[in-house]
């Protein structure tokens, strides 16, 4: 009985592992974080819903954060098993389970089909107009990024633009879960598209020796990653006129504190990414990105929830 015990228990912890190294939790909150920016500024503005459409909301967004990550790794076992344990933050991507052999047909079936419909489900309980954006989100993050039908990932520019798209759609899901017949400004979608488009070049970047090898054709295998890490320059210009208007226009102060973190932070990773860049990789370890993002999103996500129970 005890040894049936251990193997049970030894198959569940491989399992966990296994779908924990699927769902990338470090990096899920890169892409969480527009969401819930959208919802704390919702909050302050006097947006509200009930604690438990709330619940919802951030349910969804963990099954389609866990379906559009699934899929991503699905679509790049070419280039992931040629990545020789390079370490991207979370995971060696040579570790991921498709790579490794440990998903089956029928669990990548189930896998999907529960997680997909997990993010539908629950954004419509959610709210409807929350769905239309929740569900938007994953679709671009998730099929047209990453489905081999469409894989705008191997497309130079729209790999980019469509991760920046993405973040925007996510920041205007927060809002309308509480301001369903609003919509979030313009000038914060504006400063978070340039924003997330600069922060996402370093890792095209870097990744292009392994997606040269696959044959694919991101931004940094067209353009060279050196090229693309230049580029990241006039970015980081066009956000300080950006960034002004942010500050001058009305709008709420959860806006304008974001920017005001975000500009330094923007402009010291830009002179970072080309100080450590030694060809052909970036010597950089991305969690020192994720953890200020996962810190900055813990105080978004408890004022929101601070203004919903307060009203």
């Amino acid at each position: 009985m005890i040894v049936v015990q251990a193997e049970a228990a030894s198959r569940l912890r491989q399992a966990m592992d296994k779908y924990a190294r699927l769902f990338r939790v470090r990096t899920m909150f890169i892409y969480l974080f527009p969401m819930t920016l959208g919802f704390a500024a919702a909050a302050e503005g006097g947006g509200d819903a009930p604690g438990y459409r709330v619940a919802l909301a951030f349910l969804a967004f963990l099954c389609g954060s866990f379906f559009s990550s699934t899929l991503n790794f699905y679509a790049d076992v070419e280039s992931d098993r040629l990545h020789n344990d390079m370490y991207k933050g979370d995971l060696h991507m040579s570790d991921q389970p498709f790579v490794t052999g440990e998903m089956g047909k029928l669990e990548t079936a189930a896998v999907f089909l529960l997680t997909a419909a997990g993010c539908v489900v629950l954004s419509l309980l959610a709210g409807r107009e929350f769905a239309w954006f929740m569900i938007g989100s994953v679709a671009i993050l998730g099929v047209l990024y990453s489905h081999p039908w469409f894989r705008f990932k191997n497309k130079p520019v729209l790999d980019i633009v469509t991760n920046a798209t993405g973040a925007c759609v996510l920041l205007t899901a927060g809002w309308k879960l509480l301001q369903p017949d609003t919509w979030p400004p313009i000038w914060p979608l504006v400063y978070g598209f340039l924003f997330a488009s600069t922060l996402y070049m370093p890792s095209v970047a870097n990744d292009v020796p392994f997606d040269a090898a696959a044959g694919f054709r991101t931004s940094g295998v067209v353009f060279g990653a050196e090229r693309l890490l230049k580029a990241m320059i006039p970015m980081c210009a066009l956000l300080i006129p950006v960034a002004v208007v942010n500050f001058i226009v009305p709008q709420s102060w959860t806006f304008k504190l974001f920017i005001a973190l975000a500009l330094p932070g923007a402009l010291v990773f830009t002179a970072g990414m080309h100080l450590l860049y030694k060809p052909p990789f970036i010597r950089f370890n991305a969690s020192l990105l994720v953890y200020p993002i996962a810190l900055l999103w813990l105080f978004y996500f408890v004022y929101g929830l601070h203004m919903v129970v307060r009203t």
